[in-house]
């Protein structure tokens, strides 16, 4: 089908009249050319979806498996005297679990929490936990 070029806007209208007039719309014919242009004006097909799925998968990995840049432990400037570099210290506290709550102590190094066990001076849970 050659393209069809117009000089006005008043051929233009004359032509889709015609046009209009030549195929009703429940012209099987009809019907089928137009499902046929739509499957070929649509470009989005199965190959290029899954090109797209796996780029998308592709990227993500990669971005997740990225190191991260390796930050400095800088030292304290001012240092508590209760912190010895290397020396554990221990903290009572309480662990809460929505309804129920269990006196710990927990044995800090560096101010970095290394173990958590049952508070044995506790009367209530006696060092169990």
């Amino acid at each position: 089908m050659e393209p069809k070029y117009f000089r006005s806007l008043e051929e233009l209208k004359i032509d889709t009249r015609q046009e209009t007039t030549d195929k009703p719309a429940g012209d099987r014919q009809f019907i089928f050319e137009m499902q046929q242009e739509l499957k070929k004006s649509t470009t989005a097909t199965r190959r290029d979806f899954l090109k797209v799925f796996g780029f998308t998968v592709a990227s993500a990995a990669i971005a997740s498996s990225c190191e991260q840049p390796v930050r400095k432990a800088i030292p304290l400037l001012i240092q508590p005297e209760e912190i010895v570099p290397g020396e554990a210290n221990y903290y009572a506290s309480t662990f809460f679990d929505g309804t129920d709550y269990c006196p710990i102590v927990v044995k800090v190094r560096d101010g970095r929490p290394i173990k958590i066990e049952g508070n044995k001076l506790s009367s209530l849970t006696q060092g169990g936990t």
